[in-house]
């Protein structure tokens, strides 16, 4: 950052981060070398069959840092690599996980909204999103 530029905060549930004069905010693109991870194998129904979905969530300093999800379906797995991407990117650069989790729960899908032993689930993504919830919460999943 050049001396001249106005530094600002940008307040989130776990405190603060700084942000650029432009509103932005700082790029971590650093990863570590190792991550404590979990993977949690997922029951999700598609159309007419039943996909098996796999969510790996990797912890940094006990909170969640990242996540990735895979599934042998090919018409879910470019959207699926994009939720983990960009949400990956939210988590490594400050975002609390409860918004991360939120927003993808709040996404509702005729093809995989579904009934669940919680309640109903109105998509695979809201699957997701209750999934790192339960994470960074220390339950498992329902």
């Amino acid at each position: 950052m050049a001396e001249n530029e106005k530094k600002t905060q940008l307040p989130l549930f776990r405190g603060v981060i700084d942000v650029r004069e432009d509103g932005r905010p700082p790029v971590n693109d650093e990863r570590p070398e190792v991550l404590a991870s979990r993977t949690y194998k997922l029951k999700v129904p598609f159309d007419t069959e039943t996909l098996n979905i796999y969510v790996t969530v990797s912890d940094k300093d006990g909170l969640p840092y990242e996540f990735f999800i895979n599934c042998n379906n090919v018409e879910l797995s470019e959207n699926l690599a994009a939720v983990s991407a960009l949400g990956s990117r939210m988590l490594r650069n400050g975002y609390p996980v409860e918004l991360v989790a939120r927003d993808l729960m709040e996404i509702a899908s005729p093809h995989t909204g579904h009934m669940r032993r919680g309640g109903y689930c109105p998509s695979l993504s809201a699957l997701i999103g209750r999934t790192l919830l339960a994470h960074a919460q220390g339950r498992t999943p329902e």
